[in-house]
Order: C-alpha cells, then structure tokens, then sequence
C-alpha cells in the first residue's frame, strides 16, 4: 500500500519494476501480487534461494537473478527501479554508489522512476547514540540484539547482530553477523544522483 502511495504521489506510472539488491524477495513477491511484473536481483545466492522459494510458496510469478547492482547490465528495459533496507549504504565507496546510480539510470526508460530508502550520516549517528536494539519477530521464536558502533571520521557504522531462534522447548541456537553501512551526507546522495542524469525528489524524512 506505501508503494501505491508513493507511486500515486509523485505521479509514477509503469508496471515493470527492477527490485535491486531484492534479498529474499519479500518486497518483489508483494508487488507482484498487486499487478506489477517483477525482476528481482542480488549478489546473495543463499538470499536468492530463499526469494525463489517464497514466490513458489505464493504461487507468485518474480524473475529473480543474481547480478552486483554496480555491474547491472540493463538498458532502458524498467518503468521503475527500487532498492530498499539500507543496500545502497552497503556501498562504503561513494565512487561505487555514483556507479550504481549509473546503471541504474541505464536500465530505466525514458521518464522512468528510481525510488530508494539510504541512511545518511545523522541517520547512523543516531542509532548509534540510541544504544542496543531488541527486535522479536511476530508470531516465531526469534529475538534479534543488534549494537552499533559508528566512527564519525569514516561515516561508516558497524552492526553486531546476534539471533536466537528456538529449536526446542529448552534449545536455542544462536547466530553472530557483523555488518558495515557507510552513511552518505544529503549533499553527496544528491551530487551522485545529478551527475549520472537523475532530477531528484526527497520522500518524507531523509534522516
């Protein structure tokens, strides 16, 4: 429904929808129920598994490919490109962020739309100062820690992320992951955008 909003709102038309950077596919697969035909991409193969077995299980029609969203290879074949849940601040180099704006720019259509979520500087600064997150996901036995440590000169943050999923009644196992975002400044995401052929606008709040 947010989708069709921000469509709606910003007058975007079009139904071929290129989902970058798509991880197990929960976006693609919910907009290809709505009417929309989806490409998903990712550099995961495990991610990429799991977003195939997920629209077989909804019986749900996603072309799903492995391919870097710095080396995609389309040419004006998307009404709209998406990449969501922070990927592009996975880019810790502003040269591969500009060259990912890039492609994308090429595999849309003329008056095509790309439409993205990034955290910026302040964003990760204050997560960072917020301290630990406690996540339990609805309806499983899972509970998620993440701690945050953020080097400001860098403008990169580091996520320790432990899970605890349960097995059994007494038995839970537990999984350790670290992962970096480099925060981009509102001036560096609006230079790369401008300079690789983009007119840009600012949904709700960029942090």
């Amino acid at each position: 429904k947010n989708f069709a909003k921000i469509l709606e709102n910003f007058h975007i038309r079009g139904k071929k929808v290129l989902d970058v950077a798509c991880g197990e596919g929960t976006f693609a697969v919910e907009i290809a129920k709505q009417g929309f035909k989806v490409v998903g991409v990712d550099l995961s193969s495990e991610m990429l598994k799991f977003a195939r077995k997920r629209a077989k299980e909804e019986s749900i029609s996603v072309v799903f490919l492995k391919k870097d969203m710095r080396e995609l290879d389309f040419h004006e074949e998307f009404d709209i490109v998406t990449c969501w849940f922070d990927s592009l601040n996975y880019l810790l180099d502003y040269k591969d962020l500009k060259k990912t704006f890039e492609k994308v720019h090429e595999a849309l259509k003329t008056g095509g739309a790309f439409l993205f979520d990034m955290n910026t500087v302040y964003g990760l600064l204050m997560a960072n100062q917020e301290g630990p997150v406690y996540i339990q996901q609805d309806g499983k036995d899972i509970f998620e820690v993440q701690t945050i440590e953020f080097d400001l000169e860098e403008s990169v943050a580091t996520f320790y992320v432990t899970v605890f999923e349960r097995k059994e009644e007494e038995l839970w196992e537990r999984f350790d992951e670290i992962h970096r975002e480099r925060g981009y400044r509102v001036k560096e995401i609006a230079s790369a955008l401008s300079e690789t052929g983009f007119v840009f606008s600012f949904y709700e709040d960029l942090l």
